[in-house]
């Protein structure tokens, strides 16, 4: 008999220079049967004039040998903490031995007060489940 357990995969993504793209090929372990939800994170404190910025760059993730797509999307910023850390949803089914692939394009927006161009860290955070068996007695 085997149960289901959640386990957090993380994708982390070093943007250096503006206008950035990053193409994305993250292999899961074999026993993932499923990624339900992603939540995106920005690593550092970035010195920005405004308190958040809505768009600072775009994000593509596939699944199964690219045959799946539910994850086009635009990564926004904020200055702000919060303890709500939402993921969106993705509801993908995971075939065996398969890699996420996609890609990060840098919106060049992460600029400080003099306008310049501030390195980041995106961290991608794969709300996943794994097949486990249970230990016998």
């Amino acid at each position: 008999m085997s149960k289901a357990s959640i386990k957090w995969k993380i994708i982390s993504i070093e943007i250096s220079e503006e206008n950035q793209i990053i193409p994305i090929d993250f292999k899961l372990a074999n026993d993932i049967v499923k990624c339900n939800g992603v939540y995106l994170s920005v690593r550092e404190f970035i010195n920005t004039p405004q308190n958040s910025i809505p768009q600072i760059g775009e994000l593509s993730l596939m699944f199964n040998a690219k045959s799946r797509h539910p994850l086009h999307f635009t990564a926004a910023y904020s200055k702000e903490l919060s303890d709500k850390k939402e993921t969106l949803k993705l509801n993908c089914d995971i075939e065996a031995n398969t890699n996420i692939a996609g890609f990060y394009i840098d919106y060049a927006q992460m600029k400080n007060e003099a306008r310049i161009f501030q390195p980041y860290t995106l961290s991608i955070y794969l709300q996943c489940y794994s097949k486990e068996k249970n230990p016998t007695k």
